[in-house]
């Protein structure tokens, strides 16, 4: 029986790779695109995996509709992930806008029978309403930073495109995605390291809602597989505020020096200066910025997966089983075994 063969986008980033990994371990034969095949850093990630690595660039209609022919299934995985550019509109904005548009015209045009179309949570808000967590009747009208407005534009071109050509899409949101397997920091993982190195001085007053990549992964797959899957899926496991994720370092890690004050609210507008200082001064990544303070600051992002886990059957792994292995993974990748520093 010949193997189902699908594109994956992005497959070297960390929710692209992962979902790569799964797929081959499933039997499907897979066509993964990475920007610069010939550059051995691009294609780190896929070593030792069987895979067809082709060049393929969302930003070029072209290459993406020559990687697309032939697959019956398209991941559109690839995107930006990062709160702060010198030019957020060509860096953020249309990677994610254009870049997935000119991914489901290539599926149409190859004739594939399903796309599943990574979005994020950011998409459906920052808050949730009073009274109830975020669900995928949400949309994130008021958003406030190239990031989340990205993402938001971007699934909603991409659902007016599926209607306009009949293109039978399915949509995953995922929370903000820790666990292993990522060869370069997002924003969602880059603050364990700083803790870990005993850097992070305090936490934000904010909440989040973690998933697992892996469960991320899965969710792909089910979306893609389950015949009856339609619309968009949440995909979010455990709402935790920023102090109760130190409070589980803590109990996983005890050698590691957690903070134990909040910033409080009347001065988050102070962090973005000194997020730039401490980017200039020590080449730290920018990540505050005056937008993302005003889109997350003193937000509790509560969301529930209930659609996925009922409709598709998900059942996430326990958050302190991928905490702990988002750590020890950024421990022997990123620090060699090190212990916070002193």
């Amino acid at each position: 029986m010949a193997m189902t063969k699908v594109l994956v986008t992005g497959a070297n980033g960390h929710v692209g790779n992962t979902l790569t990994r799964l797929l081959v371990e499933k039997g499907y034969a897979v066509r993964a695109t990475v920007r610069d095949p010939r550059n051995p850093e691009k294609t780190k990630p896929l070593q030792g995996l069987d895979v067809e690595i082709v060049a393929a660039d969302v930003m070029d209609a072209p290459s993406m509709q020559k990687a697309a022919v032939g697959c019956e299934g398209v991941f559109q995985v690839a995107a930006v992930y990062k709160t702060h550019a010198k030019d957020p509109q060509r860096e953020i904005v249309e990677p994610s806008v254009v870049g997935g548009l000119n991914v489901l015209g290539a599926a149409k045009a190859a004739g594939a029978r399903r796309v599943v179309f990574t979005s994020s949570i950011a998409a459906m808000g920052s808050h949730a309403p009073e009274g109830r967590d975020l669900t995928e009747a949400d949309w994130n009208d008021g958003a406030l930073s190239p990031y989340f407005y990205a993402k938001t534009e971007a699934e909603r071109r991409a659902w007016a495109f599926a209607k306009l050509e009949k293109l039978d899409l399915v949509v995953i949101n995922p929370g903000a995605i820790i666990g292993p397997g990522f060869h370069r920091h997002t924003p969602s993982t880059q603050a364990f390291e700083m803790l870990l190195r005993g850097k992070l001085p305090f936490t934000l007053p904010l909440g989040l809602t973690f998933v697992d990549v892996r469960d991320v992964a899965e969710a792909h797959r089910l979306a893609f597989e389950k015949p009856g899957a339609k619309g968009r899926y949440l995909a979010s496991d455990k709402f935790l505020r920023m102090s109760e994720v130190m409070q589980y370092v803590s109990n996983i890690f005890p050698d590691v020096r957690v903070p134990r004050r909040t910033v409080p609210k009347a001065l988050l507008s102070a962090l973005p200066p000194l997020d730039w200082l401490s980017n200039a001064v020590l080449g730290t990544p920018r990540q505050v910025t005056r937008a993302m303070v005003a889109e997350l600051g003193g937000k509790d992002q509560r969301a529930s997966s209930a659609k996925l886990r009922s409709e598709l059957g998900w059942a996430p792994m326990p958050f302190e089983q991928s905490l702990r292995e988002t750590l020890e993974w950024i421990r022997a990748t990123f620090m060699r075994g090190a212990c916070s520093e002193p």
